[in-house]
């Protein structure tokens, strides 16, 4: 019987390999941050390298879908030594809260930071029923 022993660094590339690999494309998670104010509430999201006309946003039962893909610039003359960017699809699904409007969602993108803004729909205020008396 052999037993083999097991390199704890073999595993570390391994890993790293499978991270920064083509498949890893396929899993991008653009940075995202959410905020709340007394308004609304604000989504950002890093998209550096990505065109505004290659974003997609749509709201869905309650839920804002933002899609996109950044594209890799690629030079076949080019020797590439190591890819630590990650390029290729993304899809991220935000649900909205209840009190989220949805008719009056707009999107802001400079510097590749995409920021969309969820205003909040008015409380209803309680009015008085007036009695009409013939």
């Amino acid at each position: 019987m052999t037993l083999a022993t097991l390199n704890p660094w073999q595993v570390l590339d391994q890993i790293q390999k499978e991270a920064f690999s083509n498949n890893a494309a396929k899993r991008w998670h653009p940075a995202t941050d959410i905020q709340e104010s007394e308004n609304g509430y604000s989504i950002t999201l890093d998209l550096p390298g990505v065109k505004p006309d290659e974003v997609n946003i749509e709201v869905h039962e309650q839920k804002l879908h933002i899609s996109g893909e950044r594209k890799r610039e690629t030079n076949s003359e080019n020797k590439v030594h190591y890819n630590e960017r990650v390029y290729g699809s993304f899809n991220r699904v935000f649900r909205l809260p209840k009190d989220a409007d949805e008719t009056a969602i707009n999107a802001k993108f400079e510097l590749g930071v995409l920021n969309v803004e969820i205003p909040k729909q008015e409380k209803l205020q309680p009015r008085k029923v007036t009695i009409n008396v013939n």
